[in-house]
């Protein structure tokens, strides 16, 4: 008990018609790393807002240092030194990284900002966490991985007792991510406890001492982490036997060139050239920024041409705006689902036939019946979970949120699909679920370019990978040959 910093007992968290959180107790250890899994919709980000004071539980009780917890709220939470670092990033885009890091903890000498040592603090930071940024740097010019290490920065400059990080590697790269796990167990060493969500079973085994699975809003299982492995997690998270993703032997791809690009040349990529197969699923790894965003961008007319080519069908096309695209039958599943990919604000039927409402307007009028059958038809083929087809698209999880922005595009009638990093923060049955969908579509007859992070996804679901390196095209392999290893070489190869 003397151990404990933080223990929750038969909490209970209720809504209206919903039971997020049931009858749950779990103890965290100070000075140890604790992994909380489960599946989107398992009860995690209800767990974090209790803890973080963002939310009040229904009944239960809390327990920090030894005391009661009552009454809490994020600013009295942060002050006693439970700290979040959510998936959801947290920053100001118009701010500069210094200005984001000692935001709310500005340093003051005398009446004025001290900005020499917030600068040099800043630095020293930065490099603690691997980032290669300046201070001055603003937010917004920068991608979503190094975003995130500004967040893990934050953490940093605060009296840090509960570390809570909730997926923090999804947009980090290999070596990112080693240099974090560096960092947690410096931070373990000296006592700081940290609660470490992920769907990264891999990861959670790695760095976890104790795992604790959520299903349901309940707690299934508290187990030391020495002695599980994936498969064992897997089966307590999901309750039930999944299928993992292996490589899919039983489709043809045609030789039909349906895009090309030659000497594409923007202000982020150089000398692009390659091909896409009618029914291929062509992958794009490589270290963060080297260009596979910006790639998919100028494919979608986001970006503008400097030089080079664009062919669709074997026809020249120029392709100036994401509306030229659209046109073009082309689609891109954003990374940042939640800022590009969805309109969080209006309904799951509103988000879902934006982009296609021409197809169910006559003279103007939207034909609303239409509009409800064909929606629910392709979130049924999807076996996307909701409630109501009016019900706002920022209560879905993660995972059916994505099957959303795929509907959205399905029912484009697209032909090319830009998946870029589809899989990012949701869980390992969503995640199955996804690929089933690329799949299908490959099946079908489209064809997909795949975006990733994550080598298993690359090597096991794609026929064909591109290895792009500060912003070129390094390399080029069937899938069948490719290891982790020659990822990580080439992906380095023209720095």
């Amino acid at each position: 008990m003397e151990n404990d910093i933080l223990r929750i007992e038969n909490v209970t968290k209720e809504y209206p018609g919903v039971t997020a959180l049931k009858d749950v107790s779990i103890t965290f250890e100070k000075g140890k790393i604790h992994g909380l899994v489960g599946e989107n919709g398992a009860g995690k980000s209800t767990l974090i807002k209790l803890l973080t004071g963002a939310i009040d539980k229904t009944s239960g009780k809390i327990y920090y240092k030894g005391h009661v917890l009552e009454n809490n709220t994020p600013i009295k939470s942060l002050n006693m030194g439970i700290v979040p670092v959510y998936q959801e990033l947290n920053v100001i885009p118009a701010l500069s990284v210094s200005e984001n890091i000692f935001y709310g903890h500005e340093k003051i000498k005398g009446k004025i900002l001290d900005k020499k040592y917030m600068r040099d603090k800043t630095i020293e930071l930065l490099k603690q966490v691997g980032l290669n940024a300046s201070p001055q740097t603003i937010v917004r010019d920068m991608g979503i991985g190094n975003q995130q290490l500004v967040e893990i920065s934050k953490a940093l400059i605060k009296e840090t007792d509960v570390l809570i990080l909730d997926e923090p590697t999804t947009s980090l790269t290999d070596v990112e991510v080693k240099n974090l796990f560096r960092i947690l167990q410096n931070l373990k060493e000296n006592g700081v406890s940290i609660i470490y969500i992920s769907h990264k079973l891999d990861e959670v085994l790695q760095m976890s001492d104790t795992i604790t699975v959520l299903r349901d809003g309940e707690v299934i299982d508290t187990k030391p982490a020495q002695g599980l492995d994936e498969e064992n997690l897997i089966s307590i998270m999901v309750g039930r036997e999944l299928s993992r993703s292996k490589r899919s032997e039983d489709k043809m791809i045609q030789k039909e060139k349906v895009l090309e690009l030659r000497n594409v040349n923007t202000n982020k990529i150089k000398n692009i050239s390659f091909h896409l197969l009618k029914g291929e699923i062509l992958g794009v790894a490589g270290l963060m920024g080297s260009g596979r965003t910006e790639l998919a961008e100028a494919i979608f007319g986001i970006d503008k041409l400097n030089s080079g080519e664009f062919f669709i069908n074997g026809k020249l096309k120029e392709i100036n705006s994401p509306k030229d695209a659209v046109e073009e039958n082309i689609a891109f599943i954003t990374e940042d689902r939640k800022s590009l990919g969805l309109m969080l604000h209006l309904s799951l039927l509103e988000n879902v036939t934006y982009v296609s409402l021409d197809k169910i307007t006559k003279n103007g009028v939207i034909n609303k019946k239409e509009e409800k059958q064909v929606v629910a038809d392709i979130l049924e083929k999807l076996n996307v979970k909701y409630a109501s087809l009016d019900e706002k698209i920022l209560n879905l999880s993660g995972g059916n949120q994505q099957k959303a922005v795929i509907a959205k595009w399905l029912l484009s009638e697209a032909q090319i699909f830009i998946f870029d990093e589809p899989t990012r923060g949701i869980d390992v049955g969503s995640k199955e679920e996804i690929y089933g969908i690329l799949r299908g579509l490959a099946k079908e007859g489209k064809s997909i370019i795949l975006i990733s992070s994550e080598n298993e996804e690359i090597i096991n679901i794609t026929d064909r990978v591109m290895i792009m390196s500060n912003g070129e095209i390094a390399s080029e392999y069937n899938s069948k040959t490719l290891t982790a290893h020659t990822i990580f070489k080439d992906s380095s190869s023209l720095l």
